[in-house]
């Protein structure tokens, strides 16, 4: 068989091409489903039914009669959770600011040129938007934006629990008046929205599924590429027996086999946890992960990246050991192979949080338009988990089809040192594009050739 090896790298090529194609066969996911519309179509479904309750809690009538209505919206970072889109979020900071939404709709006339004034009065304090914007040259509606620090300008944070109440004070020249006139808007303390609105209602298994598999066909496209590369290296690296013989090879292959069985479910276990327990977090605490993502996620990537790296180097310096002539200690090799499955799932982990920090805006953009707004850990989990299941199954079948194959067995055995090598090369290289936040790089050199956007 030995001979048949060196003689024949065609079907040897081949068989790893088969191994290759059938890790990637998730692939089907992007050409035969079109995610982002599945995604669209479930989502806003659900964000509907709770749009819809939100905005009127948070809405208040400053005026309305036949000639003129305007309306103010505070927008607290719980409202872009349910309402508007993550973008948003980024920009106008509810987490750091009171943000209000002002809506002038005029019957009689045209609305006044300029933007309205608004001034937020919390106690006896009065405090003036650092933002304040919107047409000026709308005739008969104006949608304007308005956001007001939450520290005051001595630097200490607005009580506005303490006041028990905020109110907005909008004015303007309507309705040809020579002086401005001001309307207002209060909202009593708590701000938060009622428990009725936060409800899980509305989304299905069914959806839930929808959305899991939405998510496998669109936004982590890009990351699961890389990780087939991760995975492959993985079972070349830690599948392998180091030694300095390759006589008896053939000896080698249960052990090889078990292992490649063994390294592919725990390193799958990893990714499918981790993805699991991220949309768990997501789904819980919704917008507040979207704010976590911004300010964090550039850390962790570097952190999961140089985690990555050292277990790489690991793996070259296991190829450097000579496990063959302990391989009649079972105790010995017994706990080498368990801190080989330890550093798989470490491995397999670190490189999953760092795919999850650099595609976060993605995922959570994701998941807090379609699943973060419902506030539930079980539906989040539950989307994230079918969607890392989906690839989780090709991964696992291709292992099978590795340890069914003698040929690639016998292969691993008689190149242990020089796998371990390679492998941990691709491994170092790959933590290297997480700490560089070069993953987006990457992906744009893939894509152009799969006939993806």
């Amino acid at each position: 068989m030995d001979a048949a090896i060196r003689s024949n790298p065609w079907k040897l090529g081949a068989l790893l091409l088969i191994g290759t194609a059938i890790a990637l066969s998730w692939m089907v996911f992007p050409y035969l489903v079109q995610g982002k519309q599945l995604l669209r179509g479930v989502g806003d479904q659900s964000r509907e039914i709770k749009a819809g309750g939100v905005s009127r809690y948070m809405t208040r009538s400053l005026i309305f009669s036949p000639e003129l209505e305007i309306t103010a919206t505070y927008a607290s970072d719980e409202y872009f959770q349910y309402v508007d889109r993550a973008a948003v979020v980024r920009n106008l900071r509810p987490d750091r600011n009171f943000v209000f939404f002002v809506s002038e709709t005029i019957h009689r006339g045209d609305l006044p040129g300029e933007v309205p004034q608004a001034v937020l009065k919390v106690g006896e304090r009065e405090y003036y938007p650092e933002v304040s914007s919107g047409p000026s040259a709308a005739e008969h509606h104006r949608l304007s934006v308005y956001s007001f620090p939450k520290r005051a300008p001595d630097g200490e944070i607005i009580d506005v629990d303490g006041a028990g109440r905020m109110r907005l004070l909008v004015s303007g020249r309507y309705l040809g008046s020579e002086r401005p006139l001001t309307f207002i808007g209060a909202w009593d303390a708590p701000y938060a929205l009622p428990d009725e609105l936060k409800s899980g209602i509305g989304i299905t298994p069914v959806a839930v599924l929808a959305l899991g598999a939405g998510l496998l066909s669109s936004v982590l496209t890009p990351c699961l590429l890389q990780l087939v590369v991760v995975f492959g290296s993985v079972l070349a690296g830690f599948a392998t027996v180091p030694g300095r013989t390759v006589a008896g090879a053939a000896a080698l292959e249960p052990l090889i086999r078990r292992k490649v069985t063994q390294i592919a479910a725990v390193f799958v276990l990893g990714f499918v946890l981790l993805y699991a327990l991220a949309g768990a977090l997501i789904g819980a605490v919704g917008h507040q992960a979207q704010l976590v993502f911004a300010e964090y996620s550039r850390a962790v990537a570097v952190i999961s990246g140089l985690l990555v790296i050292a277990l790489g180097l690991w793996v070259a310096l296991r190829g450097t050991r000579d496990l063959v002539c302990r391989i009649p200690d079972r105790r010995a090799f017994a706990a080498a192979n368990w801190r080989d499955l330890g550093g798989v799932m470490l491995l397999s982990m670190g490189y999953a949080l760092g795919c999850t920090a650099c595609f976060g805006g993605a995922i959570v953009g994701t998941l807090l338009v379609y699943v973060g707004a419902i506030g539930s850990a079980t539906i989040g989990a539950g989307v994230m988990l079918t969607f890392a299941v989906g690839v989780a199954i090709p991964f696992l079948l291709s292992a099978y089809y590795i340890s069914r194959m003698d040929t690639l067995l016998t292969y691993i055995a008689r190149h242990a040192r020089s796998l371990s090598y390679a492998s941990a090369t691709l491994i170092v290289v790959f933590g290297l594009i997480l700490v560089t936040d070069n993953f987006h790089v990457v992906s744009d050199l893939i894509y152009p050739y799969l006939g993806l956007s």
